[in-house]
């Protein structure tokens, strides 16, 4: 009898997995169909925002588009209203955020914002993509750099455990870091000693959670 539950609970774990992921990808294939029918306009309206449509294609046709999208990534974060969509484009990435909270259309209109591989808002050159993280480093601590690289100065120290927020780059070895609450950037950080939400312990995750939900 318990392996028959067992053996229930992971078929409808499996089931809403897969569902929630093609859920998210059904809104990315939704908006490309609505712009291929977008002739003769330059903007879309996606949440509070309007896009450059340019900017959603960066330079690919919609066969590459398509196949992208198939292939695309979904993470979690540590944000329960959200899932990410990562659309490898190749030389070019797109991330999707995109909302899980109910009701939800599974159409476009549930894309909250985008960001491109330098994890910039296609919208607000001002505005970095953010995802928490720990250290991942046998010292104990890891150093932040002024920039991209160890030939910059260091700036100081993030210890074990300590959460804070980084930006990912599309084949960059230096990331953005800032404290845990997004609001003071602190430097770069080796890509290599960021150990991010989904490879966290439990009790690290529920801690990201709380800062990411408040």
């Amino acid at each position: 009898m318990k392996r028959y539950i067992t053996i229930t609970l992971l078929s409808f774990m499996c089931f809403f997995s897969m569902y929630a992921q093609h859920s998210a990808k059904d809104c990315l294939y939704d908006l490309y169909k609505v712009l291929s029918t977008y002739h003769n306009k330059d903007y879309i309206g996606i949440g509070d925002c309007n896009y450059s449509i340019s900017s959603l294609y960066q330079g690919k046709n919609e066969r590459i588009i398509f196949d992208a999208i198939k292939k695309a990534c979904i993470f979690s974060y540590g944000n329960p209203l959200d899932s990410v969509v990562e659309v490898n484009l190749g030389n070019k990435v797109l991330y999707f955020m995109v909302n899980t909270e109910s009701p939800r259309s599974f159409k476009y209109s549930d894309i909250n914002s985008i960001y491109d591989g330098n994890g910039l808002s296609l919208v607000d050159r001002d505005d970095y993509m953010k995802f928490p993280a720990i250290i991942n480093d046998s010292d104990g601590f890891t150093y932040v750099r002024e920039g991209p690289s160890k030939k910059y100065r260091v700036k100081g120290k993030i210890l074990k455990n300590d959460i804070f927020l980084y930006t990912p780059v599309l084949d960059g070895d230096w990331y953005r870091a800032y404290s845990k609450n997004g609001s003071a950037y602190l430097g770069y950080v080796y890509r290599k000693r960021i150990l991010p939400y989904d490879k966290c312990p439990i009790n690290i995750k529920k801690k990201m959670e709380k800062i990411m939900f408040d």
